[in-house]
């Protein structure tokens, strides 16, 4: 490895659940000591309880708690005192350029002459005005690269930054088993995991479940999820007629979620889309293509770009669309190839490893 890239400090909120630092300890495992700075306090949306950080190493990765406050600005003390500590030879923010951290971070390590690199999903125009627009320009020119978690994102990107370096790469990957496990079930057994608000799309789902199409077939759905449109769609469920298939878990931490994917054949991601608000990002649906479920998603944001021919796209808000992709996989040869198909997929492109790797080798590039 050139000596020009030996340590790495990342910072972002996004690490504070230790089932998402594949990618970092793929990265350690290349040889890099990796430093990934978060909160050192955080309230946990899902659950609304409190989340106490503590510093830890494992091998080549040191997790370390930074005080921050509000929407994530860290302590400007704690900050400069870890970067001068570190001396790391690149600092990747992965925040979006308009939160305070990202101005934060970029500005403490050019002053110490460190080069940054920015992750971002923002993948629709934000309405901000001239003044935040040219501030975010700003600071997007001051950067070394950019990296994109959709194709959508670095179409944005290159509008404001045309000279800067991109590479597209989700920003978490998935841990794949050895040799996936399938629980023996009747009948075709759907999954939904996320938040319950309105984008999410899952009144469109249960209107395809309870049409003509699929009332009569066999199925199940598991509901995965919590937030404000829980009540609602509840009321939905039962108006519906559908209480019977239907289960709801509430929120889960990501280790009791990747308990699930052996009793799914099919996770359904059903998201809308509009001119405020695309699908930013869905490791959700990368850990079910990599467990070899197979997935069923809507054309909304990144979702068609992660499922590629892996599986079934359908125009956001078509209910009569979700309807036929669930009748096509109630037959079982047709869900194999798509579920193998979607495995196959992941671990060429979305593994903890191949992130990693694709990571190391942009870093590399924009530091030359």
């Amino acid at each position: 490895m050139p000596p020009i890239l030996r340590r790495v400090l990342v910072l972002s909120h996004t690490y504070l659940q230790p089932a998402h630092r594949g990618k970092l300890r793929a990265l350690a495992a290349r040889g890099l000591e990796v430093t990934v700075a978060i909160p050192q306090r955080w309230r946990e949306p899902w659950f609304g309880r409190p989340i106490d950080v503590a510093w830890e190493r494992q091998g080549g990765l040191e997790v370390f708690p930074l005080p921050a406050r509000g929407t994530i600005k860290y302590s400007g003390g704690a900050l400069k005192a870890l970067l001068r500590d570190r001396r790391p030879d690149l600092v990747q923010i992965e925040e979006e350029p308009g939160t305070p951290a990202a101005r934060q971070v970029l500005a403490a390590a050019r002053r110490l002459g460190i080069p940054v690199v920015l992750y971002t999903q923002q993948n629709v125009e934000q309405e901000q005005g001239w003044l935040g627009r040219w501030k975010q320009r700003r600071l997007l020119r001051k950067l070394h690269g950019v990296i994109a978690g959709s194709d959508l994102t670095g179409t944005l990107v290159r509008k404001s930054a045309p000279q800067l370096p991109i590479a597209v790469i989700p920003q978490l990957g998935a841990l794949a088993p050895h040799e996936p496990q399938h629980v023996p079930h009747e009948g075709l057994a759907l999954g939904f995991v996320g938040r319950l608000v309105a984008p999410k799309g899952l009144d469109k789902l249960l209107q395809a479940l309870s049409g003509t199409l699929l009332r009569g077939m066999k199925w199940r759905l598991t509901i995965v999820g919590d937030g404000p449109e829980r009540e609602r769609l509840e009321q939905l469920v039962m108006e519906l007629r559908l209480a019977a298939r239907v289960r709801w878990t509430g929120g889960l931490p990501a280790e009791q979620v990747a308990s699930l994917w052996t009793e799914l054949d099919v996770l359904v991601q059903p998201s809308l889309s509009s001119d405020t608000w695309r699908e930013t990002s869905s490791h959700v649906l990368i850990e079910a293509m990599a467990n070899e479920v197979a997935v069923l998603g809507t054309d909304s944001g990144v979702i068609p770009e992660l499922i590629g021919d892996a599986g079934i796209v359908v125009s956001a808000g078509d209910v009569d669309g979700l309807a036929a992709g669930i009748e096509r996989l109630l037959d079982a040869t047709t869900r194999r190839g798509l579920a193998q198909a979607a495995r196959a997929r992941a671990l060429r492109l979305y593994s903890d490893d191949a992130i990693a790797e694709r990571t190391l080798e942009f870093w590399r590039q924009v530091t030359k």
